[in-house]
């Protein structure tokens, strides 16, 4: 058999969306007066520095939202004749007792909307899905240059098309009529962020109208867009109050190094391409001044660094009605943002200190010094919602204590409650409207499977944030009722804010989700940080404490908040926005004078450059991480960086030498922390990992059973990091022949997989194939290839190239057990096709044996050279491939009859097995004299192959099961060489003895026991 198992664990696997309370797309309802209308800008495309661009905006900043209806679409001319349809409809106009309205395309303009430096909007209606649209088409008169302004408008549709996101307005179509290009988007109503604000609206709802806008630009930023102009004319509040950035028209990808166009743009590329192309000629500054960053107006490229100054301008000037630079001049203005001079807030004003400070980092002059992500920056200006939360607990527990009833009861009878619900904290994080958003952004990108994935997420994230809350409240109550000192609740407190800091990344992510993360996602939820470490006095007491200063100890929470954010997009596999928050930590040198922060910063870090691929930066992470953890005494921090750390060495490093010499002290260092479950389990699945590495599979069996009984224990089996460890426990059993134990813990890694990934998550594939190997040693063949047959159906829509591979091999090998050379080889070409980068040696081999089965030599020479390149005088021959390659290739050599030159890699395979006592070798060794002796059957050196089948025999009683079938099969062997030589009573005796053994087992169908039974009629 070809021993198939995945040994490395998934250690802490799978980043922070930017925020929490992303506005609900409702939707469009009828056409006439019940549009759900989304959010869209009058102007065009941001104007130009140049004055012969200028933007054109209603006085008003409100969208004329005139319907008119089906049967009367327009009966006015446009206000302006000046673009790309003036002409058509001024002509149109003329008659206006026509009989057909005005058309472009397949929409009736309705309309006009409003006009700008580059383009005209009109109100249309969209004939054929029955809804309002707003259309946007390109000045012909007004723009010198038609080729680069058409340019400018497609690269707008095409920003705005990547983008999928409740703060972004939605681009519908992309069209042309006659040389006319328009741009379908979603019509909204409502006023521009710049008319809203003259509203005299309050601090606090300015701050969150600006939170939505800030989240759209962070979704366009993760899609690797850059907005480049936001100002407060380009982004709307609709009347739903939500908010809406639209005229992405000067954006372009950020994530290259994109040259300039040469002189008259004349370099030609695709369209497709045009949003990765610049859109002027060197030295011409596009966006509105007055909200340019520096680097702007110095001529330079605008980043997402870009798009963060320009929030930060808008933002400032929304809540204190001012400028943050001096208006006398544009020179005075430029001179203040080069040189990030930012004036003071004025006297008086409500606004908090530390909105300003946020709004000052973001304006500094040097790119690198703000905010390493908008994400960073909006988590600081939303940053400790619950300050009045814990102000009243702390001051009702404070009046228990000190005795002074009068004051309670005076609070009491003012309906000043002392421990306001909790469930209030959790607004904009996971209520109903949260909800629905999830909803309407998993369905957008996986309509097929949405049903099942919210019907596994929605519940779990329920439960989570319903226990969130009944924690959260019996801590106040507790502390109210002098039950609990202060610090023990400011350490729940804070336990419980970096929870919800997770809770709402996690949720941030499924409502940005996209159909390539949607499985991390899914198994980020089963993996949240378990709520119980925060109910846990005895634990949290015995942590190391937090900074003795209070405003120290502010920004340290406030840090930890941002690393378990990082560690959500750690999970879903967004690991660069991960590291950008670690290093929004770590560039804090106050805070992270804190050292256990600082070790808890480079722990992350580590983990993410790990998943990042960057193993050798992740090593000197870690190193740093563990002399932080251990120089402070963070216990904790040095247990989970010294496991992270091992594992790094082994695996993707590459030094499992060195690995093994230092699992010493990494379990010295776990074993400080050992009651913890979490930590503790982790390090026991790596130690397992480690010794799997090594060879020593015995240990790495007992390593994983203790993880396992210690998480079953805790009801923590039922998470990623517990299937990962009794899927390892499979594995382990898989290698060691024990088929029915392994099939068991096969059964119970799917069982419990499905449900929090349900049936059709990619890693249901890997269990399976897993599930089929085990029943295959066990004599039920035809039961695994039925499994893997009706996964192949279930899982025939999945993209997913490693699932459709790992079908594809299950399958092979079934066929391969079942001789069924050609069904086996189809399928094994097919799995090297789907996925050549992950075809390994391993699968090479199999694939050998398929093709010799089929008498295909050629395919059989070929895997052949493909499973032995590489394989040298430096190859570990202690390996599971080097072992694995030699041997298939002597049953394909066996199964062409080239009997004799099969001897040579057997033997070759043998002889780095002999002398060790490990089980597996010795169960290696058995196999290998099994097939050795089978050879020396047909060879008829009768002698020779009994030695070598009864020292096959021997080896396997040493080591196996009484149960395996692979006695079994020695003893077959030993029974057809007894017949062949006239011995009928032994050979009896042997087919009897098989026979037994393989009814334990095998379905009734199993050719070897089909044998056992023929030689038993034989022999008597």
């Amino acid at each position: 058999m070809i021993e198939f198992t995945r040994l490395t664990p998934r250690i802490d696997e799978n980043p922070v969306n930017d925020s929490p309370d992303a506005q609900l797309n409702s939707g469009a309802r009828s056409l006439a007066g019940e549009q759900g209308a989304m959010a869209f800008h009058p102007s065009s495309l941001a104007a130009t520095a140049r004055s012969d661009a200028a933007e054109v905006t209603p006085a008003s900043g409100r969208v004329d939202t005139t319907e008119g209806n089906r049967a009367t679409p327009m009966s006015a001319p446009p206000r302006s004749a000046g673009d790309p349809l003036g002409k058509l409809l001024v002509k149109r106009a003329l008659f206006p007792r026509r009989s057909q309205p005005v058309r472009l395309g397949r929409f009736t303009v309705l309309g006009l909307i409003g006009h700008g430096g580059m383009g005209v909007v009109y109100a249309c209606y969209d004939d054929q899905l029955d809804r309002k649209v707003a259309v946007k088409v390109l000045h012909r008169e007004v723009v010198r240059e038609q080729d680069n302004a058409r340019k400018r408008l497609l690269r707008e549709a095409q920003a705005m098309a990547r983008l999928s996101h409740p703060n972004i307005v939605t681009v519908h179509e992309v069209g042309q009529v006659d040389d006319t290009l328009y741009v379908a988007m979603e019509f909204v109503r409502g006023v521009t962020l710049e008319a809203w604000v003259q509203q005299s609206r309050p601090w606090r709802q300015i701050l969150a109208v600006y939170l939505q806008a800030g989240r759209g630009l962070a979704a366009a930023h993760r899609a690797g867009l850059v907005h480049r102009d936001f100002k407060p004319q380009n982004a709307m509040v609709g009347e739903d109050g939500r908010v809406k950035v639209l005229d992405f028209g000067l954006a372009r990808l950020h994530d290259e190094d994109l040259g300039e166009e040469g002189p008259g743009g004349a370099s030609v590329r695709p369209e497709s391409a045009l949003l990765r192309r610049p859109l002027t000629r060197t030295g011409v500054i596009l966006g509105t001044p007055g909200y340019m960053s520096p680097e702007q107006h110095l001529g330079l490229r605008g980043t997402a660094e870009s798009d963060q100054f320009s929030f930060c301008v808008s933002l400032y000037q929304s809540l204190y009605g001012e400028w943050p630079f001096s208006t006398e001049s544009f020179q005075a203005l430029r001179e203040d943002a080069v040189h990030g001079r930012v004036a003071p807030p004025p006297a008086g004003s409500p606004v908090p200190a530390r909105v300003f400070k946020a709004l000052r980092r973001g304006l500094r002059a040097e790119p690198g010094a703000r905010f390493a992500s908008m994400t960073a920056l909006l988590a600081e200006l939303e940053r400790d919602p619950a300050v009045t939360y814990r102000r009243v607990a702390a001051l009702a527990a404070t009046a228990v204590i000190a005795g002074a009833g009068g004051v309670i009861a005076t609070m009491g009878n003012s309906g000043f409650e002392r421990c306001p619900d909790a469930r209030a904290e959790l607004a904009g994080i996971w209520d109903e409207g949260r909800a629905a958003e999830v909803g309407a952004a998993v369905r957008a990108v996986a309509p097929t499977r949405a049903g099942e994935t919210l019907a596994l997420i929605e519940p779990q994230l329920g439960r989570y944030a319903a226990t969130w809350v009944q924690l959260r409240n019996d801590a106040c109550r507790a502390h109210a009722g002098g039950r609990r000192a202060a610090h023990v609740f400011d350490l729940q407190t804070s336990c419980l804010d970096q929870r919800r800091a997770a809770l709402d990344a996690t949720v941030d992510a499924f409502a940005l989700a996209e159909a390539t993360n949607l499985d991390d996602l899914v198994q980020t939820v089963a993996g949240l940080p378990p709520l119980a470490a925060c109910a846990d006095v005895e634990a949290l007491t015995a942590a190391i404490p937090p900074p003795a200063d209070p405003l120290l100890r502010a920004r340290v929470q406030q840090h930890r908040e941002t690393l378990a954010r990082a560690e959500v997009q750690e999970h879903t596999a967004q690991s660069r926005l991960g590291l950008q928050l670690v290093e929004s930590v770590l560039a804090d040198a106050k805070a992270t004078t804190y050292e256990p922060l600082l070790a808890e910063a480079y722990l992350r870090k580590g983990s993410l450059q790990v998943r990042d691929g960057a193993s050798a930066a992740a090593l000197q992470s870690f190193d740093a991480a563990l002399w932080a953890a251990i120089s402070s005494g963070h216990a904790s921090a040095a247990a989970l960086t010294s496991s992270r750390r091992g594992h790094l060495l082994a695996y993707q490093l590459g030094r499992p030498d060195q690995a093994q010499a230092q699992l010493r002290l990494i379990a010295a260092l776990n074993r400080v922390v050992a009651d913890d479950v979490e930590i503790y389990g982790e390090f026991l699945n790596v130690a397992g990992a480690i010794h799997a590495h090594a060879g020593n599979w015995s240990a790495a069996g007992a390593r994983w059973q203790e993880a396992v009984a210690r998480h079953e224990e805790h009801g923590r089996l039922e998470t990623p990091l517990g299937i990962n460890m009794l899927f390892n426990i499979g594995a382990q059993l898989l290698i060691v022949g024990q088929y029915e134990e392994a099939a068991a813990s096969f059964r119970r890694v799917i069982d419990l997989s499905e449900r929090f990934s349900g049936p059709n998550h990619p890693d249901r594939a890997m269990y399976e194939s897993m599930l089929a190997y085990a029943l295959t040693g066990l004599g039920r063949t035809r039961e695994a290839l039925a499994r893997m047959r009706e996964l192949e159906v279930r899982l025939s829509g999945s993209e997913n190239k490693v699932t459709r591979l790992t079908i594809l091999l299950g399958l092979g090998q079934a066929e391969l057990a079942l001789n069924d050379g050609r069904a086996a080889l189809q399928h094994l070409v097919g799995a090297q096709q789907a996925s050549p980068e992950k075809f390994s040696r391993r699968e090479w081999a199999v694939l050998m044996c398929a093709a010799a089965l089929a008498r295909d030599v050629s395919a059989m020479e070929k895997a052949r050279d493909q499973a032995l390149a590489g394989i040298d005088e430096h190859t570990d021959v202690r390996g599971l491939t080097y072992h694995e390659v030699f041997v298939a290739h002597g049953r394909a050599l066996a199964s062409l009859g080239r009997l004799r030159e099969a001897l040579e890699p057997l033997e070759r395979a043998r002889s780095v097995l002999v002398g060790s006592d490990d089980p597996v070798h010795v169960a290696r060794r058995g196999r290998l004299a099994l097939e050795l002796g089978r050879v020396r059957g047909r060879l008829g050196e009768h002698e020779v192959a009994e030695r070598e089948l009864r020292a096959a025999l021997a080896e396997f009683e040493a080591v196996l099961s009484p149960r395996n079938l692979e006695l079994a099969d020695a003893m077959l062997a030993l029974g057809e060489l007894a017949l062949a030589q006239g011995r009928r009573d032994e050979a009896g005796q042997w087919a009897s003895r098989a026979e037994a053994i393989y009814a334990a087992t095998a379905e009734p169908e199993h050719a070897p026991w089909l044998q056992a039974r023929a030689l038993l009629a034989r022999a008597r």
